[in-house]
């Protein structure tokens, strides 16, 4: 199609042809006929250039982190025919922005790159749906479809911890740890009537005695050797700008605290309380670790209930294929609340170790944290020996989530 020069340059050729004629001025005629012809010309040749093209692009580094440099290079290849001296990609980044990309030819291949600076931490989709080309004077140009998108992932930032702020025994933090070097097991859950046609093994003797009717143990599985942590993504709590969010500082804890636990061989499993329930399990030898930190880049705050109705369903019992049956709990949360402080002192009353991250939301948003009921809660965790870690805006994630940092004061304002 002709461009506005090119609409323009047709016209002013015409303009002067009309005046050439009234005035009878004949040398003007090779003019108007050269200022017509030319956009003409020019649509003919971006025309017969016109044929199926290839995209292809890379990303550096091939690991993207939060915060850092993306640069993106774009190959634009024809499947056959002439490659044009240079042309010009509309690239949509889905959610941020759009970039224009200058093309230009290298040998058979036209070669474009642009940067993202400071990207944030998420899953982004690159798409271009057309390149267009023009003549050497701008006069005509064609679009080409080549609808390629991709798939950008940007991974949390990771802090390395020394050590585990729960780790409240030795500085080693082996008496932390002495729970998940126990084998798996059964614990005593309640005391019932006999029914007939169950096993004489499970008989509670004591009880029988003391009833004067067979009673029998109650037992649930209780998991000693592995450890989870909890990612509250509580659509309601996220405070801040998008890459600087409580959220986003909720995902960094997470996966620092996840990756201190594969570097020591644990098992564990990551649980995103979201708009569904999903777990990703870690074996000792780390091997789906980058299954891990994909869900942890693509993770979003979607959750419509409060993280406290969930641990409620998993302290009565509902919901045991995605039940938290770690030995060891984090919980990552933004919204603590005195209903989830309870759930976390039932968790611990069934031997479990459980901890808190406590993203502190507000000074995200830039405002002071007053008091009320999350801190209240946090207070009410930590005197009764739960652990309890503090990340402000701006703060150590590092300092805050490792052995050397467990301040009683972090949980006060």
């Amino acid at each position: 199609m002709l461009t506005g020069r090119g609409k323009w340059t047709i016209g002013v050729g015409l303009a002067l042809y009309v005046v050439a004629w009234g005035f009878g001025t004949t040398a003007l005629f090779p003019v108007a006929t050269g200022l017509v012809a030319a956009p003409l010309i020019a649509l003919g040749w971006v025309r017969f250039m016109r044929q199926p093209m290839r995209m292809r692009r890379r990303t550096e580094p091939v690991e993207l982190v939060e915060g850092g440099t993306v640069a993106v290079r774009v190959e634009v290849r024809p499947d056959a025919g002439t490659v044009p001296a240079q042309g010009m990609l509309v690239e949509r980044i889905v959610g941020v922005q759009e970039r224009v990309v200058q093309l230009r030819r290298q040998g058979y291949v036209l070669h474009g790159a642009y940067e993202l600076r400071g990207a944030p931490r998420g899953r982004f989709t690159l798409e271009a749906r057309e390149v267009t080309f023009d003549d050497p004077f701008g006069l005509a140009e064609v679009a080409i479809d080549v609808h390629r998108a991709d798939t950008l992932l940007v991974y949390p930032r990771i802090s390395r911890l020394d050590g585990l702020f729960s780790d409240t025994g030795a500085a080693s933090g082996d008496e932390g740890r002495a729970l998940l070097h126990r084998t798996a097991g059964y614990d005593l859950h309640s005391i019932r009537d006999f029914q007939q046609g169950e096993s004489l093994r499970r008989v509670h003797w004591r009880s029988t005695a003391k009833r004067r009717k067979l009673m029998v143990k109650e037992l649930i599985e209780t998991p000693r050797d592995e450890a989870a942590v909890l990612l509250d993504a509580d659509r309601m709590a996220v405070a801040g700008p998008r890459g600087a969010s409580s959220f986003d500082e909720q995902v960094r804890a997470a996966a620092s605290l996840l990756q201190r636990m594969v570097s020591l061989g644990q098992r564990c499993s990551l649980v995103v309380h979201g708009a569904s329930r999903q777990r990703f399990r870690i074996q000792a030898g780390g091997g789906e670790w980058a299954g891990v930190m994909a869900a942890l880049a693509a993770v979003e705050p979607d959750a419509e209930r409060p993280l406290a109705s969930m641990l409620r369903d998993l302290v009565s019992g509902s919901g045991a294929a995605e039940s938290v049956d770690a030995a060891r709990l984090f919980v990552v949360t933004a919204a603590p609340s005195p209903g989830l402080s309870d759930r976390l002192l039932a968790l611990r009353s069934s031997r479990r170790d459980v901890a808190l991250v406590w993203v502190d939301a507000p000074t995200y948003a830039g405002r002071e944290t007053r008091p009320g009921p999350e801190q209240a809660a946090t207070l009410q965790l930590a005197a009764a020996g739960i652990p309890v870690a503090r990340l402000v805006a701006g703060g150590d994630v590092a300092g805050a989530l490792s052995a050397t940092a467990i301040r009683k004061e972090a949980v006060h304002a």
